[in-house]
């Protein structure tokens, strides 16, 4: 089973100065974006969940009533929000879209499990920063979905065979013949993969406007598109299953 999960947020990369870009540009251009992952979604009828940065829900409504229309699950991601922050923006949303949220993914464990909890949510996602060393070193915590808090939690997913985790960035640089085989490796060895991407890698590497690291600047855009198309013509084709979070966890 791999499950399909895609970030969408601005916040945790600093925007160019230099691309004197309005907030409603900004906004519009990550719309754009994530259309393009809806489309090819769409094309091979798969199902996925989708974590939006708590700060901007409420600039997103019209795109997130699309997303959960055409049967994905949306949950949110917490790059830098307060416990308070999270509870409004998740009854909002739920008011709006007349479903739970059920998930939170964060990194650095920034809100604790009972403060979780407390939101009810009934999911973590645990990420780790992807930097450049990720290329060099193992994930720090367990790979394996366990309980704790009466909450469920799901850390990255980690190859037995390449040691490499399956985040945002290996994805963007790995050869795909070789990630191909990581993941059938690692579908050997365990019931599920979890994957993610975000939404800024398919902005081409001139017209983003995040100030993002040289390495993170690899294989964005249209390059990047295909890659994601390659992968989801490599589950097709070895039949592998595809689920949103909630339908695999619940």
């Amino acid at each position: 089973m791999v499950l399909l999960t895609f970030n969408i947020s601005i916040s945790e990369n600093k925007i160019l100065n230099t691309k004197n870009i309005s907030e409603k540009e900004l906004i519009t251009s990550i719309e754009e974006k994530t259309e393009i992952i809806l489309l090819l979604l769409e094309l091979h009828e798969f199902k996925a969940t989708f974590f939006v940065e708590v700060s901007i829900v409420d600039k997103l409504q019209k795109l997130l009533k699309k997303i959960s229309f055409s049967g994905h699950e949306i949950a949110f991601y917490n790059v830098n929000s307060t416990p308070e922050n999270i509870e409004k923006t998740k009854q909002n949303l739920e008011h709006f879209l007349e479903k739970p949220v059920r998930g939170l993914r964060q990194k650095y464990h920034q809100i604790s499990y009972s403060e979780i909890k407390n939101l009810d949510f009934n999911y973590v996602s645990n990420i780790e920063e992807s930097k450049l060393n990720f290329l060099w070193r193992k994930l720090t915590a367990k790979t394996e979905i366990h309980i704790e808090n009466d909450l469920t939690i799901v850390p990255e997913s980690q190859s037995p065979y390449s040691q490499l985790p399956f985040n945002d960035y290996v994805f963007q640089v790995t050869p795909m013949k070789y990630y191909e085989s990581m993941l059938l490796e690692s579908l050997k060895n365990n019931e599920y993969v979890m994957i993610y991407v975000n939404a800024w890698q398919f902005f081409n590497r001139n017209e983003s406007p995040f100030d993002l690291p040289f390495y993170k600047k690899i294989n964005t855009g249209r390059t990047f598109e295909d890659r994601l198309e390659q992968l989801f013509q490599f589950i097709d084709e070895n039949e592998i299953a595809v689920s949103r979070m909630k339908d695999y966890l619940f």
